[in-house]
């Protein structure tokens, strides 16, 4: 038998990450004023969004730079290298 409920709540649920989250939500709500949805219904699509959400996040990691310091002993250690190369040969 058909489910005007389940029809609708596999629509949106399917919705989500395709449409935004804010049209989910309003057209979620609506559905609940219209008594096709529950209160359970509007929560099991909330917790999807957010799961959807901590997914789509990525993780930026920030380039490390060098300080003037360390430069400066890298320098250090290449001429040493190359003296001691020189010096050997």
């Amino acid at each position: 038998m058909f489910s005007l409920r389940e029809f609708v709540k596999t629509g949106l649920i399917k919705a989500i990450g395709i449409q935004p989250d804010y049209w989910v939500i309003l057209t979620s709500a609506n559905w609940l004023q219209k008594g096709v949805l529950l209160e359970e219904d509007l929560i099991e699509i909330q917790r999807l969004i957010e799961e959807k959400n901590i997914q789509v996040e990525p993780i930026i990691e920030e380039p490390v730079e060098e300080t003037p310091d360390e430069v400066e002993q890298e320098v250090i250690e290449e001429e040493a290298t190359d003296e001691t190369t020189t010096t050997e040969a």
